[in-house]
Formats: C-alpha cells, sequence, structure tokens
C-alpha cells in the first residue's frame, strides 16, 4: 500500500516534469525564432494601453481655451492619473516574454514627455516609445520596424495598420473615455479584443 502511494506521487511529480519541461522547450523554440527574426509589435497608447481620460481632463482644466505646450506638457506628466488597461497590458508582456519587441505610440507631441517615457522603459525602452504628434500619422513608425501586430482603438489605427502592411487588432475604449469619435469596433472586420475596455 505504502509502495503503491509512493509510486503514484513519483508518477505524478514525473508527469509534471515532463509537461514543465514541454512548455519550456516550446518557449525556447518561439522566444527564439521570434528574437531572431527580430520581430515586433506594437500598441497605441491613449485608450489602448491606458485610460488616459483624467490626464486629458487635468490639462483641460488648466488650459481650457488654448491646446499647446503647456497644454501638452500637463498631459505627459500627469501619466499618475492613468489607468493602465488590465488586458492590454497584460499581452503587451505576454508577447515581450515570448520575445517580441514591444513599441508604444502615442497620439501626442513630445513636449516634456521624457518622464512618460521613463515609465514605460521596462516594456518598451525609450527608443520604442514614440510620439507621432497631435493628430501625427502612426504609419510611417509602423512601416520601419519589422511589425506583425499593431493592437489600436480607433478607426484610423486599423487603417494605418493595414496600409503598412501590419495586422491590426481593435482594443475596446472604455465606457468612460471622453473620446468617442473614429470608434466604431468590429465594422472593419478586424480582430476584436474581448474585455479590453478594462
Amino acid at each position: 500500500m505504502v509502495l503503491q502511494k509512493a509510486k503514484a506521487q513519483v508518477e505524478y511529480w514525473w508527469r509534471v516534469a515532463k509537461l514543465v519541461m514541454g512548455a519550456m522547450m516550446v518557449w525556447g523554440l518561439v522566444f527564439s525564432l521570434v528574437t531572431i527574426a527580430k520581430l515586433g509589435v506594437a500598441f497605441d497608447y491613449d485608450d489602448t494601453l491606458v485610460f488616459s481620460t483624467p490626464a486629458y481632463e487635468k490639462a483641460y482644466a488648466a488650459s481650457p481655451r488654448a491646446v499647446g505646450p503647456r497644454f501638452w506638457s500637463i498631459v505627459n506628466q500627469s501619466y499618475d492619473l492613468e489607468r493602465p488597461k488590465i488586458v492590454p497590458l497584460a499581452l503587451a508582456w505576454a508577447l515581450r516574454v515570448l520575445g517580441f519587441r514591444v513599441t508604444i505610440i502615442a497620439s501626442r507631441p513630445d513636449t516634456d514627455g521624457a518622464a512618460l517615457q521613463k515609465e514605460w522603459r521596462r516594456l518598451a525602452p525609450k527608443s520604442r516609445f514614440l510620439f507621432a504628434g497631435e493628430g501625427g500619422s502612426k504609419r510611417r513608425f509602423l512601416e520601419g520596424g519589422n511589425l506583425v501586430l499593431f493592437f489600436g482603438d480607433s478607426d484610423t489605427d486599423i487603417s494605418e495598420a493595414r496600409k503598412a502592411d501590419v495586422f491590426p487588432v481593435r482594443v475596446k475604449r472604455s465606457s468612460r473615455s471622453s473620446y468617442q469619435d473614429d470608434y466604431r469596433p468590429g465594422t472593419m472586420r478586424e480582430i476584436v479584443l474581448p474585455l479590453s475596455q478594462y
């Protein structure tokens, strides 16, 4: 009886060890292929990786009449008010662990943006946290970086990814987002990331 229990325990742990080793081998293979090919993924910043409405609200309260350098300085320095979105951020880290180079593209000027870049340095080094400018095109960043996926929230993000031959994935906006224009999830026959609005 004792011998059978011991044998069952050994068999159980042997199966667990084989599963762990198999998973590590698959991860090693994927990681090697991805890093050798230098593949990358890109994420839009506002309303994709983070819920950034509070930072914009603070900037509008401070300069309600003009959107200029002071406005963007406040937005870029108010990252402590922004709330990371759970599913997109977890996915970004999972892809990073698999060896993909992660790029973050913010649709805002880089006015006083060094602290924001530094805040995200563990996920995307400073050279891969990019500022497209106010209303700037992300396409030029998407075309130049061996990217295979682009995660964005707006219709423009999806169309620019397609023009750059990068596979687009739609991230849902929070229902509390102050920016509701340019947003019709699923109407462009794109993949919509489930639960990505939280």
